[in-house]
């Protein structure tokens, strides 16, 4: 949704995982050398706040 209505978009996600952490930053610190970002070229790992 964009604020000229809907609107075409891809997601390359394949999955999530919930993690908690005090900060992004404390959140990312938890996939350092992740088999994710180490193993397969190109790959990367999304940390999103999500607020309950």
């Amino acid at each position: 949704m964009t604020k000229n209505g809907v609107a075409e978009a891809r997601n390359p996600f394949c999955g999530y995982l919930m993690v908690e952490a005090e900060t992004a930053e404390a959140a990312a610190d938890l996939f350092l050398d992740h088999p994710h970002i180490t193993v397969f070229p190109g790959d990367g790992i999304d940390i999103m706040p999500f607020v309950t």
